[in-house]
């Protein structure tokens, strides 16, 4: 009975755990009256059951999926069209506002141009604003994606748009300052004041702006630098190329007036008195620094004002000489001493001027704080700017188309012989312009003659030099100082010195040609061609008809090896007196360099040591309508390391061309040969051209010349 009871409860228990699986998913059903199932069995059970709510949320899942995402694709969708509607206004706008301000600088630069600085700088101020519209109009687009972008070939297109923006921002506002500091002078210049007695507060006035201009262009070329050319309008893209060019030029030019304003004031006498010796020099006689010393003058300079203006004829101190002194060899040809219109026989300036400075106080002459020399060249485009100066006293108008012939025949000719001062004429008429000069109310027609002066010291028609060490270090550097230059190439100078010529370096017609032939060894030997043509013959001035005396020196770097000489003179003067049994006092400086001289035998050229150069000497003459050529040939102190290139290393050839102060410009045609499997990878830009294994430059010295080139081994 017992047995059949209990089958009886495990037949109904498993009925019971059977039906309350069906019932319920999530609840496990257990009659009271029987024992808990075992651990391992829930465990199964639960298993089940969560693998049937996770499959069961994983398909409700799966439905809802779909509609999350195209909601998000929706959304982002949307705020792309907003972002791009928003990116094409503001790039709509931008557009709109860069070409109005483009229009208003462009205005602007005209007007200041045309020294109309109020409307200048209005211009100015309306392109600021319209770049700063365009600025925040290219918000919308991050900075850091846009400078990330420049870098991407085909995106750079608006980077390069916001840097040219921003960068026109900064020039604008440069051009708005600089326009009302013109103003300003403008200003002061309209009220009649003396322009010499306000020189230091000129000088004062420009040093705050300038010192904003220089901060906010150095912001502009780092923008400008930042720009594709690419993305430039092609119709703009030429006048962006040649502003980007000039932009370092003028910012230099900037700084190194704001930075130089002490020595300036300087200059001007802020410190104290000061004054300055003038030379002026007849470069249709040319001597070493510019041309024959026929007059001079005295300027006195404090606070800024010109206080005293002194010209006189050159053999007025000359006479009042008392010391003896033996002048260089060539200078014997013609005097037999050695004073102050011939102390400008080294080219290198900054030595003449002391030789200047020690003849003048020698004379009685007061101490000087510096030397200036000036030619005729600067006289003549001088006047073209101040019109003509009436002399009554002579009788003639003088300008700038006719100065030359009347001053030449004044002197020449048609001076007092019983006052015997030929150059009277020319310290009158420098009087006359010096005059006008300091007296100049008009503001445009002193910014001609300040263009006057500054093109007269690029070409060297005006030279200077300054006691004064930090003053010299700034005339130097702005390469004005008429120094032989270093460098540690190549170097070429030549220089002309007429001796007894008369005034026919007037109508000289000169050629160089220079060629640098490399050997396969590495040796460098130089082959220099000088043409002098003489136009003079049967002109209506005497003094253009007569032989051309030269003597030629050529500067080339120093332990250069002289080869060969053709088309010179052997002439070897004796000197005119017995100076040793007169008494006359030899010279430290020429001494030391003719007693290092050697002469080299075939031609009877001088060769010595001078201002870190070796120096070639010779005479050269030329008759009238004839032509005279001269070759010299000569090889480096130095070679090029032939192992060096082989092993893949590169070497740089240069060559710096140094005019003659005072010359017009002679024609120049450069060469640089190298051997075969020499490959050339680099040259200056300019007019310097590849050409087979040469590299060739043709132009003039109106200014000096550097060339230069790179080469590599080909293997």
């Amino acid at each position: 009975m017992d047995s059949i009871r209990k089958q009886t409860r495990t037949s109904n228990l498993s009925r019971g755990e059977s039906v309350s699986r069906t019932q319920s998913s999530r609840v496990v059903s257990v009659p009271e009256s029987s024992s808990p199932p075992s651990p391992q069995l829930v465990n199964q059970r639960g298993l089940r059951d969560s693998t049937r709510v996770s499959s069961h949320a994983r398909k409700t899942s799966e439905k809802r999926k779909p509609k999350k995402i195209w909601r998000w694709i929706f959304f982002v969708f949307c705020c792309v069209l907003i972002y791009v509607v928003l990116a094409w206004w503001s790039a709509t706008k931008v557009l709109q506002a860069s070409n109005k301000g483009y229009v208003y600088i462009v205005e602007a630069a005209h007007a200041f141009q045309d020294k109309n600085f109020d409307i200048a700088r209005t211009q100015f101020e309306q392109a600021d604003q319209q770049f700063r519209v365009a600025d925040r109009a290219l918000m919308v687009f991050p900075g850091y994606i846009l400078d990330t972008l420049r870098f991407i070939p085909g995106l750079s297109q608006p980077a390069s748009g916001r840097n040219a923006v921003l960068a026109l921002g900064h020039i604008a506002r440069v051009g708005s300052r600089l326009s009302v500091l013109a103003e300003q002078v403008t200003s002061v210049d309209s009220q009649g004041q003396d322009m010499s007695a306000s020189l230091l507060e000129r000088l004062d006035m420009v040093q705050e702006p300038l010192a904003y201009a220089i901060v906010e262009l150095e912001q502009a070329k780092i923008l400008l630098d930042r720009v594709n050319i690419l993305d430039i309008p092609s119709e703009r893209r030429e006048k962006f190329l040649e502003a980007r060019e000039l932009f370092p030029v003028a910012l230099g030019a900037l700084q190194t007036l704001h930075e130089r304003e002490q020595v300036f004031a300087e200059l001007l006498g802020k410190n104290g008195p000061r004054k300055y010796l003038f030379l002026f020099q007849n470069n249709h006689e040319l001597r070493a620094t510019g041309g024959f010393i026929g007059s001079y003058a005295l300027l006195s300079v404090h606070d800024g004002m010109l206080e005293n203006f002194f010209v006189d004829g050159i053999f007025n101190p000359d006479g009042q000489l008392k010391e003896n002194i033996v002048p260089p060899q060539p200078i014997q040809k013609i005097s037999a001493g050695w004073s102050l219109h011939d102390s400008n026989w080294y080219p290198d300036f900054p030595t003449s001027a002391e030789k200047a400075i020690f003849f003048y106080e020698k004379t009685g002459g007061p101490t000087v704080d510096g030397v200036v020399t000036v030619t005729p060249t600067v006289m003549q485009r001088l006047l073209s700017v101040l019109g003509p100066i009436d002399l009554p006293v002579y009788g003639v108008t003088i300008d700038s188309e006719n100065f030359i012939p009347i001053v030449q025949e004044q002197v020449e000719e048609k001076y007092d012989k019983e006052e015997n001062n030929p150059k009277k004429i020319l310290s009158d008429l420098s009087l006359e312009v010096f005059s006008r000069m300091a007296k100049m109310v008009d503001y445009q027609q002193l910014i001609r003659v300040a263009e006057v002066l500054v093109q007269g010291l690029d070409e060297k028609h005006v030279l200077l030099y300054a006691r004064h060490p930090e003053a010299e270090a700034m005339i130097s550097q702005a390469g004005w100082s008429g120094k032989l230059l270093d460098t540690e190439k190549n170097f070429l100078s030549v220089v002309h010195s007429n001796i007894n010529g008369y005034k026919t370096d007037g109508v000289i017609e000169e050629s160089l040609s220079h060629r640098s032939d490399i050997a396969a060894d590495g040796s460098i030997t130089d082959t220099l061609v000088i043409e002098r043509r003489h136009t003079g013959g049967h002109t209506p001035y005497e003094w253009w008809n007569k032989v051309n005396a030269d003597y030629l020196r050529v500067y080339v770097p120093l332990g250069s090896e002289l080869l060969s000489v053709k088309g010179t003179t052997w002439e070897f003067p004796d000197p005119p007196l017995d100076y040793d049994a007169l008494g006359f006092r030899r010279d430290a400086l020429v001494e030391s360099l003719e007693n290092n001289e050697r002469i080299h035998e075939a031609s009877g050229t001088r060769v010595g040591e001078e201002s870190g150069k070796t120096v070639f000497g010779s005479w050269v003459y030329v008759s009238p309508g004839e032509s005279v050529t001269v070759e010299l040939k000569y090889r480096l102190p130095w070679s090029f390391e032939i192992e060096k290139l082989r092993q893949g290393g590169a070497e740089r050839f240069s060559i710096l061309y140094q005019k003659q102060s005072g010359t017009i410009g002679s024609k120049l045609k450069s060469e640089i040969t190298y051997p075969e499997r020499w490959k050339s990878v680099w040259q200056t830009g300019g007019d310097l051209v590849p050409y087979g294994r040469r590299v060739l430059f043709e132009g003039n010295l109106k200014i000096d010349r550097f060339i230069g080139a790179a080469f590599t081994y080909e293997k």
